[in-house]
Parts: structure tokens; C-alpha cells; sequence
């Protein structure tokens, strides 16, 4: 091989090299996305996005204005009009509806419009605002990566149709962004409030049978942002004890008060946790079935009872949901069952101290 073949054959493998070594660089150019702030909470939820979206490669601009609220064309105009003045790909912004705050991600090049919402309660920073905020910066961030990826999530946006020319519409007054350390604080979040009846069937380990004891369960309460309060009545079915002396038969009934929180609230997903408080009443019917035994009268005893208790609802409908429960539940004062067979006292149980309780109701909103 020649001198001058060995100098262009090692310029070309230098020159592919150098191509190689710039080509992951090239491709993490990144590419920017403008936010508008319009409150106090929107720059916190913005800061929310930046920690979730740290490792994609997107600079998040930050213009602070009005909300972009008002009819979905309008809306979809301003974030073409901010993506234009700032270079961006991606268009987002936050609207409060009561309790509820929505995000929108716009691509105006493909025409798609990205929609998610979740409840924040509390004020920016509380723990229960926290939750709220990272499950919706997590769904901005999958947004931006889809935008990233070049395919954008969410719906297309029609173009207006043009029937007519119209006259010119008048120029909008131009309004000079507000420095962030005057912006006024966010109107408080209107409270939704709403009646809630349930009706479901429960089942709970009493140890008493070997199978626990089932029922059915009525509910009636107040809904709001806070403090849940909730009325219960359950009905159980009979519990049958037969043995070679006796046969018992063992009722429960129960009404309880109860308090809950919601804590988690993500899309058509909530959860709470709270409170009991009630009484249940246990009616006893013995049967004796030996000669030798003699059957006690009934009875009716009644029993306090004390339990905490956690939920989770699934709402495919605006009116409608279905609930998960879980609760332990202390009762005080059971009744201790057994009889006397020549002057020898035979047990027959006397229920567990703490009872765990499951329960699925379906759930009307009104």
C-alpha cells in the first residue's frame, strides 16, 4: 500500500470515528417546552415537573400570565401563539376546578392535546397536596417523553373550519407578564360536598365458626374535601354451632358511625382511612339435643365496639363507584357460649378480641 492510500484510509477511519462519538451527543440535543404560570401553586407543580422529567432532554421554560382558561379554541390558539414566541415543541399549563387541578401538554406541530387531572387537597407543600402533585408531574413527564419520542399521547385537535372569510377580528390588548414576586395568591379551591349510599355485603372472622360470619351491609353518608362523616348498618347471617349435645344458632347485627379522610385521589382512583364507633347486638338460641342437657333461654347481648378502617374506590362512572374496605375492629363485652353436661361447664367459644373485616359495596353519589 502506498504512502498517500495509508494517510486517506486512516483520515476515513477518523473521520467515522468522530462521526460515531457525535452521534449520542446529537441525539440529547435538547429541545425546549414552555410552561405558563399563572399562580403560586402552578410554580410549585412546575418544580414537581422538573424533579420527574430531570434525565429527558427537555429545557422547561417558565412565562408567567394569565391562565390559559376560557373555550378549548382559544386555549389551543394561546399555546400555539407561546410555542411560536418560544421556539418550543410542547405547550403546558394547570387549570383548577374545585378540588380537582387539571395539566394539559400541547404539541402544536402534530396537533395533539394531552388531558389528566387529580385531586390536590391542602396547601402547596402539605403532604396531602405532595401526593396529588408527583402523581401529576409523573403523567407530564410521560407526556414530554412521548413528545420526545415523536408520538405525542392525548387527542387530536381539529382545525377550525372556514365557512366564510370573516372580517379581521380587532388585535387583543397585549398584556404584560406580572413579575413573579406580585402575583396574587390562588383563589381557594371551591368545596365539593355530595351524599354517598352504599349497599354491599361484608364478611369477618368473630371466631365463633369455622367460616366467620357474612352479612350485609346499608350506608348512607357526606362527602366533602375533608373529614368524611358515614352511617353503616350490617346484618349478618345466622351462625349455626351443632354438636352431639346442642345446636346454637348466633345472630349479629351492628350499627357503627363512622369518620374518614381521603388521602389519595388519582383520576377515577381514591382512597381513605378513618374511624368506627357503634354496638353490636348478638341474639343466642339454643337447642339441646341430649337428655342430660338443659338449653338456657335466648338471649340478646349487646357489644361496643371500637375499629379503624381503610378504603378503596374505583369510579367508572360520575355517579357510580365501587368500594374495597378493610378494617380491624375491637368489640368489648362478647358473649362467651357453652352449657353444662352433669355439672361439667363445655365451651363452645367466646369470639375473637379483634376482628379483621372485609367488604365490597357499590357506591351512588347524589
Amino acid at each position: 500500500m502506498s504512502l498517500a492510500a495509508d494517510v486517506l484510509l486512516r483520515r476515513g477511519l477518523g473521520s467515522v470515528l468522530l462521526l460515531l462519538l457525535a452521534a449520542p451527543a446529537l441525539a440529547s440535543e435538547p429541545w425546549r417546552a414552555v410552561a405558563r404560570v399563572a399562580s403560586p401553586e402552578d410554580a410549585a407543580l412546575l418544580e414537581r415537573v422538573r424533579g420527574q422529567s430531570s434525565d429527558l432532554p427537555v429545557l422547561l421554560v417558565a412565562e408567567v400570565g394569565t391562565p390559559l382558561d376560557g373555550p378549548s379554541a382559544l386555549r389551543w390558539s394561546a399555546a400555539e401563539r407561546l410555542a411560536e414566541e418560544h421556539q418550543a415543541r410542547a405547550v403546558l399549563w394547570f387549570l383548577r376546578e374545585g378540588s380537582n387541578v387539571h395539566v394539559q401538554v400541547a404539541e402544536p406541530a402534530s396537533r395533539h392535546l394531552f388531558v389528566r387531572s387529580a385531586r390536590l387537597m391542602g396547601a402547596p407543600g402539605s403532604l396531602e397536596w405532595s401526593a396529588g402533585a408527583e402523581a401529576l408531574a409523573l403523567t407530564v413527564r410521560s407526556a414530554l417523553r412521548a413528545v420526545d419520542l415523536g408520538e405525542p399521547l392525548g387527542d387530536v385537535v381539529e382545525p377550525p373550519v372556514v365557512s366564510a372569510p370573516a372580517p379581521a377580528p380587532a388585535p387583543e390588548p397585549v398584556l404584560a407578564p406580572a413579575p413573579v414576586q406580585s402575583m396574587a395568591a390562588p383563589l381557594p379551591a371551591a368545596s365539593s360536598s355530595r351524599w354517598r349510599f352504599s349497599v354491599g355485603g361484608y364478611a369477618a372472622l368473630d371466631g365463633y365458626g369455622q367460616g366467620g360470619h357474612q352479612g350485609l351491609s346499608l350506608g348512607a353518608g357526606w362527602e366533602r374535601d375533608s373529614w368524611q362523616p358515614g352511617f353503616e348498618l350490617r346484618m349478618g347471617m345466622p351462625t349455626r354451632l351443632l354438636d352431639e349435645y346442642t345446636r346454637l344458632t348466633l345472630r349479629q347485627y351492628a350499627a357503627v358511625l363512622r369518620l374518614e379522610r381521603p388521602f389519595v385521589s388519582i383520576d377515577s382512583l381514591s382512597c381513605t382511612y378513618g374511624l368506627e364507633a357503634g354496638a353490636v347486638v348478638f341474639t343466642r338460641r339454643t337447642e339441646a339435643l341430649a337428655p342430660q342437657v338443659e338449653a338456657a333461654p335466648a338471649s340478646t347481648i349487646v357489644s361496643p365496639l371500637v375499629g379503624l378502617r381503610g378504603a378503596a374506590r374505583w369510579s367508572p362512572a360520575a355517579r357510580f363507584a365501587l368500594e374495597l374496605s378493610l378494617a380491624a375492629e375491637v368489640l368489648m363485652g362478647r358473649p362467651e357460649l357453652g352449657y353444662a353436661v352433669d355439672g361439667n361447664v363445655v365451651p363452645r367459644g367466646d369470639g375473637a378480641p379483634i376482628r379483621p373485616r372485609a367488604g365490597l359495596a357499590m357506591v351512588f353519589l347524589l
